[in-house]
């Protein structure tokens, strides 16, 4: 594996880490666990995605989120989102993002990148 793409990998399960512990969705003490997660069928957790067919589902599965990790020197916020959303389009998902690593810093210091109409939608559904 090439240095940028365990760089990559690195950051995608730093987030999704990140994310279960955070949304509850890994037992206690997980790190030092056999098996850390609570219920490997509930739809709330936070999945890396193999790629499978032409048509890219995107990095990461946090329903109803696709999000597109990105770890890089030189950040690309426009084409970042561009991806996400067309990642979310293809996994039939509602909303796409980008999760920029801030260089330097710890992961729940990173940055989740949408543009305005999907945060438009994200609002909209918070709202029903």
């Amino acid at each position: 594996m090439s240095t940028v793409k365990a760089k990559g990998t690195a950051w995608e399960s730093a987030v999704r880490d990140f994310l279960n512990e955070e949304l509850g969705q890994y037992v206690t003490d997980w790190r030092d666990a056999d098996y850390r997660w609570k219920d490997p069928h509930d739809l709330g957790n936070v999945n890396r995605q193999v790629q499978a067919g032409v048509l890219d589902v995107g990095d990461l599965h946090a329903r109803p989120f696709v999000l597109e990790a990105k770890a890089e020197k030189s950040i690309r916020l426009a084409e970042y989102v561009r991806q996400a959303n067309r990642e979310a389009a293809n996994a039939g998902f509602k909303f796409g993002a980008a999760v920029v690593k801030a260089p330097r810093r710890n992961v729940k210091n990173g940055y989740v990148v949408m543009d305005l109409a999907t945060f438009a939608r994200v609002l909209e559904a918070l709202r029903e």
